[in-house]
């Protein structure tokens, strides 16, 4: 179902399902949204736009906040929705709710520190910096947090007084429907949100229109290219990118072995390795320590069991029949390359989506690979010294996620002055990102307009004003 001026309707266009990768089986069908429907979207958040804007904010906050009450209420419905799209065991699908519970205090204290009202003298006249929405803002979402990565945009962007027309992941529509239908019994006006299912076409046709004024993008490096180069020719719209990253963990002067191992597990397996922040290398130097950690982390890894009905901790199947090939793909490229093989990923044989994890020793490979894999492999390299660790941690053109490991203080601080990255971490997993942060990095990891507390920032536009009241 598609949802266009607050009523419910059939989407007129391409037949698709929604599949559950823990088995394959298809638990939603329906149809992409017709390119009139389109129209019909954005003529229906054009004329609320108005009405929604005017509002005073405690009237709109009123309701935002009503939708997180009711999330609150439903987040076993919603946890649920998340495990059958997604293939999240229980623990990571309701983490996700509890993060987008958090979404409508950071974003309303985000929205009054970057966004808000400030006044100052300037001679005989006051200076005054207020801020304004954009319009209509097409929010295009991820399949690996369909809730809580769509509402980090819609919220801050709802808040400001923007309305929004959603294009979520064709993987998690039942998920995204939802969503909607809980912003709809809030009691957010006609208009003011809609959802259209569809591929990249709506996606274009929704960026390109004339009468939207931007894109909130969160997915791969190769999408966000593609709709980097569509909005060059709409530089009056706002283009706000949340792409992937390469991203280093260092593991360097610890003797708490298991617990860096235990840091490197999470980093690289957390959902399956389905998180832009996971850890995809692993840097260590070239010393005995290392050599030990290595086989925790390989015993470790190989304990993982496997089955429909799984009981690990946060390890669950990919979430497609192309994401399993793309990861045995990429390995078999490792391999070629020269990687040596320390733990080797497998798919399993079951009817789901499941692969076990992969090591690949890559000091002495041939060809060095510097691309997102949306999976649970590491990549490791061994170094001689620190600073060749922080090179290493640099040989990338993506700056999401970095993160250090360590007992010494001090070379931390030598780490995050020269790391490259927008989330930079110590002793903890490189997953680890506040909603109350700014999230995003600098590369090809987006375009320097970061998500979480800063989302604010590309929800509204700021106006300047000099007051005469002297005339």
């Amino acid at each position: 179902m598609i949802y266009i001026n607050g009523n419910w309707k059939e989407g007129k266009g391409k037949k698709f399902n929604s599949i559950n990768p823990s088995d394959n089986s298809i638990i939603w069908e329906g149809n992409f949204a017709s390119s009139s429907q389109v129209k019909d979207a954005i003529k229906s958040a054009r004329k609320a736009f108005p009405i929604w804007s005017k509002q005073p904010l405690e009237s709109r906050l009123k309701i935002i906040k009503k939708f997180y009450s009711l999330v609150e209420l439903n987040k076993d419905k919603i946890q649920n929705l998340i495990r059958k799209e997604t293939g999240k065991e229980e623990f990571d699908s309701l983490s996700e709710v509890g993060a987008s519970l958090a979404k409508y205090t950071n974003s309303l204290n985000a929205f009054h520190e970057r966004t808000g009202k400030s006044t100052s003298s300037l001679g005989n006249n006051i200076q005054i910096t207020n801020h304004k929405p954009h319009g209509i803002l097409n929010v295009i979402g991820p399949f690996n947090f369909p809730f809580h990565l769509p509402n980090g945009h819609i919220t801050p962007a709802l808040i400001a007084g923007n309305v929004i027309i959603f294009k979520p992941s064709e993987h998690t529509p039942m998920v995204a429907e939802l969503m909607v239908d809980l912003w709809h019994e809030a009691g957010l006006p006609n208009g003011v949100i809609n959802l259209l299912h569809g591929s990249k076409e709506i996606v274009q046709s929704l960026a390109k229109h004339p009468q939207t004024n931007g894109v909130l993008f969160t997915g791969s490096y190769t999408v966000g290219l593609s709709l980097n180069r569509l909005m060059s020719n709409y530089p009056h719209k706002i283009l706000a990118l949340e792409l992937g990253g390469n991203n280093p963990l260092v593991v360097w002067s610890t003797r708490k072995i298991i617990k860096a191992t235990d840091i490197a597990f999470e980093s690289a397996f957390i959902s399956t390795g389905q998180r832009c922040t996971c850890a995809r290398r692993l840097i260590l130097p070239n010393n005995k320590s290392s050599k030990k950690l290595i086989k925790i982390l390989k015993n470790k890894s190989k304990d993982i069991s496997f089955s429909e009905q799984s009981k690990n901790y946060f390890y669950g199947p990919l979430i497609s029949r192309e994401a399993v090939k793309n990861f045995l793909n990429f390995q078999d490229a490792l391999i070629k390359a020269g990687g040596k093989v320390i733990l080797k990923g497998r798919s399993i044989k079951s009817k789901g989506n499941f692969v076990s994890p992969a090591i690949i020793d890559m000091t002495n490979a041939k060809r060095q690979f510097d691309k997102e894999m949306f999976g649970p492999l590491i990549q490791v390299k061994y170094v001689d010294a620190f600073d060749d660790a922080i090179a290493e941690a640099n040989n990338t053109s993506f700056g999401l996620s970095a993160g250090l490991v360590s007992d010494n203080k001090k070379l931390f601080d030598k780490f995050i002055q020269g790391v490259s990255a927008g989330v930079i971490n110590f002793n903890t997993t490189t997953t680890g990102a506040s909603g109350g942060a700014p999230f995003g990095g600098p590369g090809m990891s987006g375009n320097l307009r970061p998500a979480g507390f800063y989302a604010a920032d590309y929800c509204a536009w700021p106006v300047a004003s000099v007051i005469n009241e002297n005339l």
